[in-house]
């Protein structure tokens, strides 16, 4: 037993390998049997109980424990007046939920939170924050903390973290620079940016290990899932959403080239024969600041076929993503992921893929590197 589960092949988190005499077991520490504990501000400790059981009579071999410490960096300070804070779920205060922290002022809640993360961006003239001045830098403190009614003593250990950051003071900085009298008034230039989107290859379920360039062709078993991760990167915008209008499969590098195999039809998953497309639910953690910027599938029972004849190539897959205002009214291509009825999809998919491909400023086109399909 790991944690509260029994340990199967199919917890795709774990790794665990046995000769008779002895056992291996790999896991991420993001695992959602493992549990947490600050050691210090910027020291984290997880660890996770596992017993091994006489399964037909159900007694208790071993009670063993893993832990490990890592490190954790809680609190940056950025030199606009921000501060940003990650609180996590320790086991030492049962009745904990990441969501219900507050800082000092208790209506300044997180900015984004999971079921073992609470991430806080805030200004240090705000959420009840302390200063405190010395001889060359002043302090900045405030304090994570689950809140009670007042009044009311607590029930259990409670949860209490210091944050804080200071900048340096009396620093003098020494400018040199030429003035030339203006000979025009000013006008504004409209700029222009690009968003980036990727996409990676799963190892496994749990989206935290991911295929590098270098692991290319990636080798996969007929029928074994395959776990894609669309992402938008290098932004923080918590009113953007990445909609995936259509992925598809093709056996060249060459997105258009044929034949395909449709995976997401009109951001709709795409049950076929021989496989079947899931979407997947992306919480916020560590990690992932803004779930609405990423969007996770898995291909289950993938094959392909053509001619009735099982296929075994190397194969591709492309997506065709929009990037939208999930605020704006007049985005009509932020609709949602998945808002089509089923029997409209097939005869929409190649229209749309076309379109999409002279579209606007917030189109993105991806692929993936090859992947492998084998029998052996």
């Amino acid at each position: 037993m790991v944690g509260n589960q029994q340990l199967t092949p199919e917890m795709a988190d774990y790794q665990f390998q046995e000769n008779g005499t002895h056992f291996n077991l790999i896991l991420p520490y993001t695992a959602k049997d493992t549990n947490f504990e600050l050691i210090t501000s910027d020291s984290l400790r997880a660890h996770v109980d596992f017993f091994l059981l006489h399964t037909r009579k159900e007694w208790v071999l071993a009670d063993l424990l893993l832990s490990c410490n890592f490190p954790l960096t809680t609190t940056k300070c950025y030199p606009n007046g921000t501060m940003a804070a990650t609180a996590v779920k320790v086991d030492s205060v049962t009745n904990m939920i990441p969501s219900r922290l507050t800082l000092k002022d208790q209506s300044c809640k997180p900015t984004f939170s999971g079921d073992r993360f609470a991430y806080f961006s805030f200004n240090v003239a705000s959420c009840g924050t302390t200063r405190t001045f010395f001889d060359h830098y002043m302090l900045y403190e405030n304090e994570i903390a689950l809140p009670y009614n007042k009044g009311a003593s607590p029930v259990g250990p409670q949860y209490r973290q210091t944050i804080s950051c200071y900048y340096v003071v009396n620093e003098t900085q020494t400018v040199g620079f030429n003035a030339n009298p203006i000979l025009y008034e000013p006008t504004i230039e409209i700029g222009s940016g690009q968003l980036m989107v990727q996409m990676r290859l799963s190892q496994d379920s749990s989206y935290t290990l991911f295929y590098q360039e270098v692991d290319y062709p990636v080798v996969k078993y007929l029928r074994q899932p395959l776990f894609f991760e669309v992402e938008l990167v290098e932004s923080t915008d918590p009113n953007l959403e990445l909609i995936l209008e259509s992925c598809w499969a093709t056996l060249d590098e060459d997105r258009t080239s044929l034949p395909s195999w449709d995976i997401i039809v009109d951001s709709c998953e795409n049950p076929d024969d021989g496989y079947v497309t899931i979407f997947h639910p992306v919480v916020s953690d560590a990690r992932v600041l803004v779930p609405s910027h990423i969007k996770r599938f898995s291909i289950k029972m993938f094959t392909f076929t053509k001619d009735e004849e099982v296929l075994t190539n190397e194969i591709f897959v492309h997506c065709d993503a929009d990037i939208c205002d999930s605020h704006s009214q007049a985005d009509g291509s932020c609709r949602g992921q998945c808002v089509q009825p089923a029997h409209q999809m097939n005869y929409r998919r190649q229209r749309k893929r076309l379109r999409r491909e002279t579209d606007s400023n917030n189109h993105r086109q991806i692929s993936s590197g090859p992947i492998v399909l084998t029998s052996a």
